[in-house]
Parts: C-alpha cells; structure tokens; sequence
C-alpha cells in the first residue's frame, strides 16, 4: 500500500498539468483541500491519493487511464460536474459536505463514518468495526463542531463577518475586542486587566513611532487622563500625525517589499539600484501623508502608466527597480515570486516548474504573471539640479519593449523555452476578477525626459557657467557658441512640439541652428588646437629639462608626452580644417538635434490593470494579507502565522473572522493605514497588561486568543534610534542619500536612513535580528548573549550615557534620588519601583568616600549604561 501511494504520488507530480485543468480531476491542490477539510480528524491513512483513486495494473499507474477514480471519488467528480453545470463553484469542501452522508461503496456506512473512522471511502472490502458506532457517533459531533467553526476562505471575496455577542458587554471598546472577547470566552480564558498608563504610553509611542515618551510627556498624560477619558485617543491622534510615524512604518513595510540600498562595486550593478533611496522617501511620505493603502501599491506597480509625467510619483516604482538583477530570468523569476508572497501572500513562483502541489495555480498561470512583466525595464531620470546621474538620480520602471514575448519553459528550464506559441499576460484564474489591459499613451516628457524644463534650465545653467569660468578667449568663445547652440536647440524643440515643422518659419529657425552649429564646430576646434599646441610647448619645455637630468626614464617618458602632444596638435588642425570646410558649405535644414535619451512613447498597460486587479474589493487576498501585517506588527504574532503563505501549504488562522472583518473595514475605510491603527490601539485588546491569570498558562501557553498583550523586543532599529533620541542626540533630519553603514556608531540619522544592502549592513541592527536583505516577510527574534555586549560595550551607548547623565544632573542639581527617578523616566518611561530605587542609592552611594558628598559623574554615567541594559529598555510590553 505504501509502495502504490508513493508511486501514485510521482505520477500526481508528473501529471499535475493536465490534471489542473479539469477541476473535477484529480490533483496535489485537491489532496491538500481534502487534508485541511478534515483536519486532525483524517486518519493518516487516507492522507493519500489512492482514498479516491485505484490502479488498473499491479506494477502501477502510467497513464490518467490507469489512474481511475474509486466509487468514492466518481461521487466526488460526478458533483464536481452538477456544480459547473448549474453555474455554482465545484469547491472540493462543498462536494465533501454534499456527499459526507452517502454511502458510496455500498458497505453500509457513510461517507463521513469511514473517513472519521479511518477506513477507504470507496473500499466495500474495508469498513468500520461493528463495535465501533458509539465511538463514530461521538466523531462525528465533534466533526460537525469543528465544520462549523468561522469558514475560513482565503481564496474567496471578502465579506464583513457579524461581530460576535458577547457575554461581558463593559470590556470591548470596538468590535475588535467582541471577536477576541469570543475567543475568550470559548476557550474560558481570564483575561488580563488595563495595562497601567505608563506601561501603554510607552507601548503605542514605540508602536507608532519608535521613540520613547519624555519624562514631560509622561507626567502631562498621567496628569490629562485625570480628568479626560478621551486622553489615550488624543496621544494617539498626535502620533499619528508624528513625522517619525512614516519612519517607524516605513521600515516595516520597507521589510515586506524588501528594500535594499545598491549593491554594486564601482560602476557594477548588482541587485538594486544606485539612488533607490528615493523609494524609501517615497513611503514615508505616503505614510505620513495617509495615502491609501491601495494607492500606495499601484502607484509601485504603475505609477509610470498612472502618472507618467509625476516625477515624485514615480519613485513608487523602485519596488520593480529594487528587483534588478543581471540575468533576466532571475529577474523575472523574483519579480513574480515576491510581488505575489507580498501583495497576494501565495507562492505563484512554484508554479514555474510544474502546475503547483499545493494550490489551485496552473504552471501555465505562472508564465501569465511574468508577462505582465516581461516589458519593463529599469532607467534613471535626472533630478532638478543634477545632470550626471550617476550622482543622483530616480531608478524607475518603463517598459522598454512594447513587443517582448514570454515563452513558455518546460519544466522551468530556461534552455528548453517552447516557442510554438508566446504567453499572454494574466492572473491566476481561481482569484476571480477581471484582468484587463488597455495601453496607455505617454506624454513627451515620459519618453523624452530631457525635453522637461527643469532638465533644460540645467543645461543652461551648466553652458552659462562654462562660459563664465572660461578663462582663455578662444575658450570662452567655444562655450559662448555652444550656449547660442543649445537655446537654437530647445527653440525649434519647441516648434516641433507644436507642430510647427516644415514651415517657411521652421526652415529659417533649422537653417540658423545649421549655421550656429558649424560656427560652434569651428569655435571648438579652435579651442582645442590653442590647448593643443599649449600642451606641446610644456611637453618640449619637459623634454629639455628631462635631457638635462640626464635620467632615461624620465627621458622616455617626456618624449612619450611630447609625441602625444604632437599627435593632438595635428588632430586639433585636421579637425580645425573640416569644421572651417563645413562652414564654407550652402546651409541646410539637417541639423544635428540634442542628444537625449528617448524611450517608448506608449506602455503596455499591463502593470497598471494588474494593480487594479490586485487592488480591486473582489480581490480576496490584498486586503486580508495587509491587515496580517499590520497586525502582527502591533501585537508580535500575525493572525495567518505564515503571512506570505495563504495557500494550501500554510497554516489556518486563529482568528479568521477577525481577519476578515478587519479586511472589510480597511476597504471601507478606503484603505486607509492610520485610521485602522488607531482602530487597533484604541481596542481594549490592546491597552491590556501584559500578565494575566497563571491558569490560562495551560488553556493557551502561547497566548494565541490573546489574553493577555505579549511583550516582544524592540527591532534592532529603534535600540539604535533611541540611544540617540533619549539624550537628545538624535538628528530628526529625514530622507537624503543612504548613509554608509559604517557610520552606524556614529551618525546621529535614524536608522532607517542608514545603508541595508548586501554586505552592507549595520552590524549593530543585525545583532538584534535585523531584516534580510534578500526576504523579510516576517522577523525572527533571537536572545544571544552578544546583543548583551553589544548594547553594554558599543560606542552609541557609551556616548548616550555621558550625554544623559550631564543632563540629568545639571537638571536635578545634586538631587540623586530625582536624578535616579529621571533616569528611570527618560530610559524606561516610568518610576523605579522602591527595590529598584534602593539598589540605584546603594550603586551610587558605594563610590562616595566622605559624608555628606556626591557620586562622581562616572557613577552617574555607569547607572546610566547599567538603564540602557536594562530588559525593559529592549521590551515593548
């Protein structure tokens, strides 16, 4: 039986892209819905191909026709049928209910019996024991309990769930807290009371914006919540509108669309692009501005067919820029793999190879995902004020062939493309929705960016300021000619553009240009032949002094600099002599245009209608997928645990109807991110404390129906930021050019401004689990003993302590019991408990030789360092 299971398996995966095609077939993704429609009631005996399958011949399957369906998955097929002929979805759950009290091999127990009950379905040979009925019917309560937990349908529209009612109705501050509440109640869990108000200002400062309150700020909401129960909800609103809240989240979704700095080594690429950091200013800018969430990603997907001629929208699209890679395929392999864990939390990318093992996704989908694709390319367009580009710059997306074509590979092996016919771009088909492309028309400023007027202003400043700095005459002349040149240039530019070509006026204004150009060819040339014979008299002068030394190697080399010179002298005259030919010439209309970069005038359109198949409320996944994150990023632990794996090889929710409904209420509050984080730490889910009742240790170790509010240690990122922010250290500056990673120690940017590359990061975050470079869908945390010595020995700390204890003195004046209840303050937002603050004197006083005198600053700063070390400076409670 088992040999036949793994034989029957290998054909599955031989097979499985003629058999994705016919739903009523059998396939991986069926077996992997059949395994989770059951759950731990599927004995793991039929956790097989061969519960609904047999075999013709005794040396195994070869063909479909040798792999036929059993009695019991002829019912299965046979509904499948019923369902597609009336229209209505062939669900595999919904043939299994349909089906579940039948009987189809004839033995005398139902569909359901067997399977609960461990025996083949579609096996009249092999049946329950007679004993075994009490034991069936109790299964099958249970079962039936199980089935009609919240359906969880990730793959299906989303739909506001009813919040549920709950018995206690003082506790829940918003629906949120009626389905954790639920849970609660369940499961008998006690949860948690309020966590103290020290204890959630700090929380929801370091949530929403990763700094730590001030000791002003703590004593002014102690004081406020006296009197203002609205006091939490008016912290919250002025985070919100904090700048430093686009930074805290902007690192967080930077995680999930894996930003990373350039990569390359001098003028190589390698992953990523030189300047991508106008992408990261791009997020946070949103984030702070509360762009909807939607908008946010079709502007990275498209902005360039959205708002082709918007220069600061077009930075969204270093999402696709950040994917480069050298070798195309990869490239195009981790454009559809991440953009589909990232957005649509599924793995289309094992599709490439064969129809996938888990999930309804044809292998031919997979090459309908590249091909939205396969145009785009990476450029980069000027700044204002910066014509080299390789100084600075805005890597982002166009599509660079209007024709490309996307093969289909057998077996996913570049070499073996099959070119009969090319693949059309498309989504996956059990998504649903509407995958419509229409081309979109370019302004001229898209496909001929430096036709914009920033860019010609700075070529004119540029030509002005040669001429200005021009010292010699010939010189100042070859520039004052190249000036007249580019404004003759940018004015038949104009007349062209306006349609104004051919006329007796555009003749005129080519045939000035014409003559101005071969004025300004003589004026160079000239130029050149005045340096020229300049760099011949110094090279004769050398020669001389060289022959009078008498050192041969010095010789030699003055007589090779005196030949090169020699050479350009007779260049510069032939070229002087054709440039004083052309002049002599009858003018024309053939002048030669600016020399500019041009691109496609049209885009496909493909990017642009995915975005909006992606972000369209039939979608079942963006919404979903996007709350998870953010979710888990408030409470550390996601509500999907695999967040960029809805699909058949991921794991189900704990709190699907949550899920769903907080999907609902971001699209109808427009996606918007800032009204649903206020949505979730105004909950009473969130304000609570973080211990609870010790029997619900053994209901919920892991505090999954939450309880209670788990702490979790702070990102490697804010540690650093707030070893600079707490003693006023802190540059508040935001966005500009990555700064080197090996300033991390001493730079006082926050650290989201601080180069993350390959081989390139900051070793202080990476110490305290810093993000992937290459993924980062979700951080692992880590307790090791050198994020200990890191925090205890590094520079940022010893320079926060010094800074801190100056501060703290100078405004405690000689008081050590408030500066130690200051330092508590400032480093970990609360008072010492009256142990705490015995310990402190002790410390402080045992470096004191007489009565009645101080610690010494070295005292101060040590308890300083000793606070900073302290688990509650790492741990968000």
């Amino acid at each position: 039986m088992i040999d036949m299971n793994r034989r029957i398996l290998s054909l599955l995966v031989l097979i499985s892209a003629v058999t994705l095609a016919a739903p009523a077939q059998a396939n991986p993704a069926n077996r992997q819905a059949f395994v989770r429609y059951f759950g731990k009631y599927l004995a793991q005996g039929l956790n097989s191909c061969g519960t609904c399958h047999v075999r013709d011949h005794a040396e195994g399957a070869e063909s479909l026709d040798d792999f036929p369906h059993n009695p019991f998955g002829n019912q299965l097929r046979e509904t499948a049928d019923k369902l597609l002929e009336q229209k209505q979805d062939a669900d595999l759950a919904l043939r299994l209910k349909l089906i579940a009290d039948q009987d189809a091999d004839g033995d005398g127990f139902t569909n359901l019996q067997e399977v609960l009950s461990g025996t083949a379905p579609g096996d009249k040979t092999k049946f329950p024991a007679a004993d075994s009925k009490k034991k069936l019917e109790q299964l099958t309560a249970e079962f039936n309990e199980f089935q009609n937990r919240y359906a969880w349908k990730p793959f299906k529209p989303v739909h506001r769930p009813e919040v549920p009612v709950v018995a206690d109705l003082n506790w829940p501050r918003n629906p949120i807290d009626q389905f954790i509440a639920a849970g609660h109640e369940q499961k008998g869990l006690k949860r948690a009371a309020e966590a103290s108000p020290e204890v959630l200002l700090r929380r929801v400062y370091l949530d929403l914006i990763g700094l730590n309150p001030t000791p002003e700020e703590i004593r002014a909401f102690l004081e406020d919540a006296k009197t203002n129960d609205k006091a939490y909800e008016a912290v919250v609103d002025r985070l919100l509108n904090h700048p430093a809240y686009g930074e805290r989240w902007g690192r967080h979704w930077m995680d999930v669309w894996r930003y990373s700095d350039w990569a390359g080594y001098k003028d190589a690429l390698r992953v990523s692009q030189r300047h991508i950091w106008h992408w990261r200013d791009w997020i946070i800018e949103s984030l702070n501005a509360d762009k909807s969430y939607d908008q946010m990603l079709t502007e990275m997907l498209a902005a360039d067919e959205l708002k082709p001629d918007d220069w600061d929208t077009l930075r969204a699209t270093g999402f696709l820029a950040r994917n480069y890679h050298a070798e195309r395929d990869q490239w195009m392999d981790d454009v559809v793999k991440h953009t589909s864990q990232t957005f649509l939390g599924i793995t289309v990318g094992c599709a490439k190879c064969h129809d996938h093992m888990y999930d309804p996704i044809k292998q031919t989908e997979y090459y309908q995902m590249r091909a939205i694709f396969e145009p785009y390319h990476v450029r980069t367009d000027r700044v204002e004020g910066v014509l080299d580009v390789s100084k600075n710059g805005i890597p982002r997306a166009y599509d660079r062939s209007l024709t490309s074509k996307t093969w289909f590979l057998e077996a996913g092996d570049e070499r073996r493309p099959v070119k009969d016919k090319s693949i059309p771009p498309g989504v996956p088909e059990f998504l649903g929705g509407k995958y419509e492309v229409e081309p979109v028309s370019l302004p001229l400023v898209a496909s001929q960016p430096a036709r914009r007027e920033f860019v010609k202003q700075d070529l004119l400043d540029q030509a002005k300021e040669t001429m200005e700095q021009a010292k010699a005459p010939e010189q100042r002349a070859a520039a004052e000619s190249a000036l007249a040149v580019l404004e003759a240039q940018f004015a038949i530019e104009a007349m062209e553009v306006a349609g104004d070509k051919k006329s007796d006026a555009w003749k005129t204004a080519a045939q000035n240009l014409v003559k101005l150009q071969r004025e300004a060819a003589i004026e160079a040339a000239q130029w050149e032949l005045t340096s020229a014979i300049k760099q011949e008299e110094q090279a004769t002068t050398a020669l001389k002094k060289a022959e009078k030394g008498k050192k041969k190697s010095s010789i030699s080399k003055a007589k090779q600099q005196l030949k090169k010179a020699e050479q350009a002298h007779k260049a510069a005259e032939t070229q002087l002599k054709k440039a004083e030919d052309a002049a002599k010439e009858k003018l024309t209309t053939k002048y030669s245009p600016r020399k500019q970069s041009k691109y496609p005038e049209s885009s496909t359109g493909r990017r642009l209608a995915f975005a909006r198949w992606l972000t369209n409320r039939q979608n079942p996944l963006t919404a979903r997928v996007a709350m998870n994150h953010i979710w888990l990023r408030h409470f550390g632990q996601p509500i999907v645990p695999t967040v960029n794996e809805y699909g058949g090889n991921g794991r189900e929710p704990t709190h699907p109807a949550l899920l769903d409904w907080l999907a609902a209420e971001f699209m109808d509050r427009d996606w918007s991110m800032k009204e649903m984080h206020r949505l979730i730490v105004t909950s009473a889910t969130y304000r609570m404390a973080g211990t609870g009742a010790p029997e619900n240790h053994a209901i919920d170790p892991d505090n999954l129906f939450l309880w209670k509010k788990s702490a979790r240690r702070m990102e490697g990122e804010i540690v650093r930021d707030n070893l600079l922010y707490i003693p006023g250290r802190l540059d508040a500056a935001m966005g500009g050019p990555d700064i080197d990673n090996h300033q991390a120690q001493d730079s006082r940017r926050k650290s989201i401004y601080l180069r993350h590359a390959h081989e390139k990061l900051v070793e202080f975050v990476q110490i305290f689990d810093g993000p992937s470079v290459s993924e980062c869908y979700m951080r692992e945390t880590s307790v090791q003993p050198h994020q200990a010595l890191a925090l205890a020995n590094s520079k940022l700390t010893f320079l926060a302590s010094e800074a801190l204890a100056s501060q703290i003195e100078e405004k405690t004046t000689g008081d050590m019991d408030a500066f130690i209840e200051e330092a508590y303050l400032r480093i970990l937002s609360r008072r010492p408990d009256e142990v705490e603050h015995q310990l402190c004197r002790e410390y402080l006083l045992a470096s004191v030789k007489a009565e009645g005198s101080q610690p010494t600053r070295d005292q101060y700063e040590k308890l300083i360092t000793v606070l900073f070390n302290h688990n509650d400076f790492v741990t968000i409670r």
